[in-house]
């Protein structure tokens, strides 16, 4: 018998060949069907309320439907960030300093009436500040609170920690998002699975990604000295809201 034979009869001829085919574009089809939403969502940013887009990076993440905002551009995290900030009032009378901001976000906090807002970025591109986060050209003790969301996947965190705990002002908080595995004990950072684009998409799920943090990732925090705090994505709020399940807001004060 054929290898061709084999893997026919193993799989109900060529019927069963075939079908995998068939169920990924049944798949690809549903993913079209839906790609300008499915639900009716409310946008805490913007005070949207409507179907979101899907948005993703295909190659690594997949679509997730439900997830951008048409009006404000707000992902799950800056919805999950607004509803932290509506019980905890992050932003009123503060002076901020925000990393990477979007402009959505940008004018929510605006409208929240801190007491001074810094925008930074690396390169400077539309911020106010050109800063390197791993080495921050600020004095120390300059700020209340600090915006730091989808950045420490990016960039050794092992220097830009302990440079955001140094900025902060006693009682300042960082406010941290990152791509986290609750799952594993340990993040996974492996630079010879980095020198490639490719490679950084397979393993890390973005191109410019460096590294996927574990539970640890509090352990790291707390390594600079922070206290850490946690504000999670919970139903109703999910649902409701288009956000991920379980997904975290880090509230890490400094003593």
């Amino acid at each position: 018998m054929s290898n061709f034979d084999v893997a026919s009869s193993s799989t109900g001829g060529i019927k069963g060949r075939l079908r995998p085919y068939v169920w990924s574009l049944r798949s690809g089809l549903r993913t079209i069907r839906f790609l300008f939403g499915r639900f009716e969502r409310s946008c805490p940013v913007c005070g949207y309320r409507g179907r979101f887009f899907a948005y993703a990076n295909p190659l690594a993440l997949g679509i997730n439907f439900d997830s951008l905002c048409p009006n404000c551009l707000s992902h799950e995290r800056h919805r999950l960030l607004a509803l932290c900030d509506a019980e905890q009032s992050l932003f009123t009378g503060k002076d901020i300093l925000h990393f990477a901001p979007e402009a959505g976000l940008t004018r929510y906090i605006e409208a929240r009436k801190p007491r001074s807002y810094v925008t930074c970025e690396f390169g400077g591109k539309g911020a106010d500040l050109d800063i390197n986060i791993e080495k921050i050209d600020i004095e120390s003790d300059r700020f209340d609170l600090i915006i730091c969301c989808h950045i420490l996947e990016h960039v050794n965190d092992r220097l830009a920690m302990p440079e955001l705990y140094r900025i902060l002002r006693k009682g300042g908080t960082l406010v941290a998002m990152i791509p986290l595995i609750e799952g594993w004990l340990e993040t996974f950072e492996d630079k010879s699975r980095q020198e490639t684009v490719e490679d950084r998409i397979l393993y890390f799920n973005q191109h410019d990604h460096v590294r996927f943090f574990g539970r640890d990732f509090r352990r790291r925090l707390e390594s600079a000295g922070f206290v850490v705090d946690e504000y999670t994505a919970v139903e109703p709020q999910v649902a409701q809201y288009g956000l991920i399940r379980g997904e975290k807001v880090f509230l890490c004060r400094k003593p």
